[in-house]
């Protein structure tokens, strides 16, 4: 709740602060900076998926390119300054900077493919009906202070409704499935245990500060360096909180190619990790 509080208000800040005019202003013009704009600040900053969705939204209704929101919903969850120092400190800086790079990589890849679905259909609206309606029209105050109270209320009720989704699915899953033993991936070759890692990290999601000492221990048992990588990444992009909130934003399409996107980088950095890493 203090996250989604603090969301809600970053979200009214930005609509009552026009910081996001400046920004579209500045990079509308220049797509290609605000990719890389984005997946530099999405791989450096500490937002997490839940938090990103509400910010990216606010954005979007300010006319912010979906190639740049693209990038930013696919690095921001994997890695931040805390996560990268933790990171190293439990399974060393290599794997630590190979974290980072793949999470930069990934959304700079990501907002190139959704520019390019962009230049191929330009008039094609992505976003879902009704997702993104101008908050401010609600009111016939058109005051900062009146956008702010508007935009903080919808992202409220935006977070908390799909937040509640996203924990009830969770639940689910977890009842049907049980306690899922994963050193299972300790003891299949290297080449399945990265696919297998993605399937196991996505919907059966372990926060990333709390799967490092798993990770940390399954590696000790023999699980490759290559698989953790793809667990981690799996977990942070594809993750049932990022999948749902990117959902209620997004049409059906580009939901598809998020998740494609964010399995087969998780599939690439966790094979890459274990070419560099042997």
């Amino acid at each position: 709740m203090p996250l989604i509080l603090f969301v809600a208000l970053m979200a009214g800040w930005l609509a009552s602060s026009q910081l996001a005019d400046r920004v579209r202003d500045t990079l509308d013009s220049r797509p290609w900076h605000a990719i890389v704009f984005a997946g530099l600040i999405g791989a450096i900053t500490p937002v997490c998926g839940i938090a990103s969705i509400p910010l990216v939204a606010a954005l979007l209704r300010q006319g912010i390119p979906m190639a740049a929101a693209m990038a930013f919903w696919l690095s921001s969850p994997v890695t931040d300054p805390g996560m990268l120092i933790l990171t190293a400190g439990i399974l060393g800086w290599p794997f630590a900077i190979g974290k980072l790079l793949a999470a930069l990589l990934l959304g700079l890849v990501a907002g190139a493919v959704m520019q390019g679905l962009s230049c191929w259909k330009p008039q094609t609206n992505w976003v879902r009906e009704g997702a993104l309606l101008q908050v401010s029209m609600n009111s016939c105050d058109s005051s900062a202070p009146s956008r702010f109270i508007d935009e903080a209320k919808a992202t409220f009720s935006l977070v908390v409704r799909w937040l509640a989704f996203a924990l009830t699915l969770e639940a689910i899953v977890r009842a049907h499935l049980g306690e899922t033993d994963f050193s299972i991936l300790t003891t299949v070759e290297s080449a399945w245990a990265v696919p297998l890692a993605v399937a196991a990290g996505g919907p059966l999601y372990i926060e990333g500060y709390a799967a490092l000492p798993l990770l940390r221990g399954l590696i000790d048992m023999g699980l490759t360096k290559g698989a953790a990588m793809a667990f981690l990444m799996s977990g942070a992009t594809i993750s049932l909180y990022s999948a749902i909130a990117v959902w209620s934003l997004v049409r059906p399409s580009i939901f598809g190619l998020y998740l494609t996107l964010g399995i087969v980088g998780a599939l690439i950095a966790g094979w890459m990790t274990d070419i560099v890493m042997l």
